[in-house]
Parts: C-alpha cells; sequence; structure tokens
C-alpha cells in the first residue's frame, strides 16, 4: 500500500511537470526495498507507464537541446549502473538522499541556469544526469534544471522533459537486462505499481492542461524543494 501510495504521488507529477517521478520513487521505495532493487522497479515503471506520453510530446520537443542529452545519455548511464551493482547499498541510499538534497538547496536559493545553451553545456547535463540516473533513479534534477530554465514556453519545456525522462529510464533498463538485475519479481513490483502510476500520469496531464507558464515554473521548482524536504526527514 505505501508503494501504491507512492506510486499515485509520482505519477500525478510526472503527468503534470513532465519529470519527477524517479525523484520520488527512489528515496521512498528504498526504504523497503533497497537501492538496486528500487532502481530496477523505478526504472521498469517509469519507462512502461510514460510510453502514453512521447506522442503528444514528440511535435513539441527541440531538438537542439535533446541531441546532444541523449547522447551523452548513452555511455554515462551504463556507468551509473555499474556504480549502483558495485558499491555498498547503505552508501548508496545516502548519496541518492543527498543528490536529491542538493537540487533541492539549489532550486530554493532561486539558482536558474542563465549562461549559454549550446550542444557543449546540453552535452554535460546529459552526463552527469545519465550518471545519476544509472546509480540511483534521480537523473532528473540537472537537464531539468538546464531545460526548465529556457524560455521556452510551459508545454515545450514539458515536452522536453518528458522526452528525456523516458529515454534515461530506457537508457538504465538495458544495462540492467544486459547485467542479468531484472528478475520476476521486480516485473511483479511493477506491474502492481502500473496501473495507478498510469492513472496518475492521465490526472497530472489533465491538471497540466489547466495551468500556465508561470504556475508550471513555480510548482515544478518547490516539487524539488518538497522531494530534498522529505528526503531529510527521512
Amino acid at each position: 500500500m505505501f508503494a501504491v501510495a507512492v506510486a499515485i504521488l509520482s505519477g500525478v507529477i510526472r503527468g503534470f511537470s513532465g519529470f519527477g517521478a524517479g525523484l520520488i520513487m527512489a528515496p521512498l521505495l528504498a526504504l523497503i526495498y533497497g537501492p538496486a532493487d528500487t532502481v530496477v522497479i523505478v526504472m521498469f515503471t517509469v519507462f512502461v507507464g510514460s510510453l502514453q506520453m512521447i506522442p503528444a510530446a514528440m511535435p513539441l520537443a527541440t531538438k537542439r537541446d535533446l541531441l546532444p542529452i541523449i547522447i551523452s545519455l548513452v555511455p554515462a548511464t551504463p556507468i551509473g549502473v555499474y556504480v549502483l551493482i558495485t558499491v555498498d547499498p547503505d552508501m548508496m541510499r545516502r548519496l541518492i538522499g543527498g543528490f536529491v538534497l542538493i537540487s533541492a538547496i539549489i532550486m530554493l536559493r532561486g539558482w536558474s541556469y542563465t549562461g549559454a545553451r549550446n550542444a557543449y553545456i546540453s552535452f554535460t547535463a546529459g552526463i552527469v544526469s545519465g550518471l545519476a540516473n544509472g546509480a540511483g533513479a534521480v537523473g532528473g534534477p540537472p537537464t531539468t534544471l538546464y531545460l526548465i530554465s529556457s524560455d521556452e514556453p510551459a508545454a515545450v519545456k514539458r515536452a522536453n522533459i518528458t522526452i528525456l525522462s523516458t529515454v534515461m529510464a530506457i537508457m538504465t533498463v538495458i544495462p540492467l537486462a544486459i547485467s542479468g538485475m531484472i528478475t520476476t519479481k521486480h516485473l511483479l513490483h511493477s506491474a502492481a505499481l502500473l496501473i495507478p502510476f498510469i492513472s496518475a500520469i492521465i490526472l497530472g496531464g489533465y491538471l497540466f492542461g489547466r495551468t500556465n507558464d508561470r504556475v508550471y515554473r513555480l510548482v515544478s521548482l518547490w516539487f524539488l524543494i518538497a522531494v530534498g524536504l522529505t528526503v531529510v526527514i527521512l
């Protein structure tokens, strides 16, 4: 029941903002499944559950921002998965919590990226996200901070973040499957979460359709702060 509640909350946030499922699921589900099992469950659930969002996001996405990030995810994500497999579980749990907390502190200080927006910066953001995603299913903040700071409309930001989040899930599931970490137990846990997760994504998308750019940005930023505070309390 705890896992289902987490899936519903993360689904609403994912449907509304285009990101955040892993940020909620990873630290909370790690409390009951452990870091390694949690990454498998979260990534598979996010991958399958988010496919419904891709057709609507594709026409709005900006390739100039997405392509360098996606290219950099290819080598970075398997390295993160290797870290997940080899590092002590308790240490990994603390690293996941610390990563989310740092992201929340950055947003709490009102920082937004105002520097150059080019292939090099996009590539760098993708590498950091890939490492964090493979190691702990929390790769969203670097690219989210970068993309949400652009001058694009909220619908374009959400589309870009939606596609990247799904690509990160795919890039994490592949090395996990190759390494033999995905078991029947993981698939059953994920299947149990998919219906509430997908239903919540639909609800989140409905809420997004009734907001504007300013509200979208504020909700997204305060969501990251709330996740960081939750991890600190837990």
